[in-house]
């Protein structure tokens, strides 16, 4: 394949992913695609265990990363995921900001195709690429907001809440089984694996859900849905 259908293809990518893409002038998309890197990953893969040495900007144009912090007793808490026509903000504050040391780390959940937007693009597009600053600026209001989020959840709300609101959300209201476990649950909310099994348990000996390695099988959903609205804050 050619460099410029291979440039073709990526900026094809770009577009759909991407909606300020559409707004870019043929000079603004030539110059990004320049200055960047394609990146393909396989699931799995740690992406950064700190911050302080990123590459450029992460624009996402397949796949998902989780971005998460590990406690000192090796508990682990996702601040937010984020995927195609997505950025990562860390990267952004690590290459605007020069941010180093942060303890975050950041994985691909499945295979992801990132393109990485240069420390020099994205300086020097403050005041030639105005719609890619929108963009920007955006995607950063929108991943700290669901960062705050995770702190409220954890500080106010009680762990059956935040435990009963995931099962209910990945069952699509009990119309399937969800399959993980007990230790994933548990590194979604933040808390130890003994917690997430004894709500469980618990549960099910209220006939909610029914339990099996690897899987939850939602049995009364409305049962679930009362627990969220009525369980009260600690």
């Amino acid at each position: 394949m050619s460099i410029v259908k291979d440039k073709k293809s990526l900026l094809a990518e770009l577009k759909a992913s991407f909606s300020f893409a559409h707004e870019l002038l043929p000079h603004q998309l030539e110059l990004l695609i320049a200055d960047s890197t394609l990146e393909e990953v396989e699931a799995g893969t740690v992406l950064a265990e700190k911050i302080g040495n990123c590459p450029g900007l992460a624009l996402i144009l397949a796949g998902k990363l989780r971005v998460y912090k590990t406690s000192a007793d090796g508990r682990e808490i996702t601040l937010y995921r984020i995927g195609k026509g997505r950025t990562c903000p860390l990267s952004a504050v690590c290459i605007l900001g020069h941010l180093e040391g942060y303890l975050a780390k950041v994985v691909a959940e499945v295979d992801t195709r990132i393109l990485w937007l240069s420390r020099d693009f994205v300086s020097n597009s403050m005041v030639k690429c105005e719609p890619f600053w929108r963009y920007l600026f955006g995607c950063m209001a929108g991943r700290l907001y669901e960062t705050m989020e995770v702190v409220d959840n954890i500080a106010f709300i009680p762990i059956k809440k935040r435990l009963t609101q995931i099962l209910v959300e990945k069952s699509n209201f009990g119309k399937h089984a969800i399959y993980t476990t007990h230790e994933a649950l548990a590194r979604e909310l933040g808390t130890a694996r003994e917690v997430v099994s004894r709500e469980l348990k618990g549960l099910e000996r209220l006939g909610i859900l029914s339990l099996s390695r690897g899987r939850i099988t939602v049995e009364k959903a409305e049962e679930l849905e009362k627990i969220v609205g009525n369980v009260k804050f600690e």
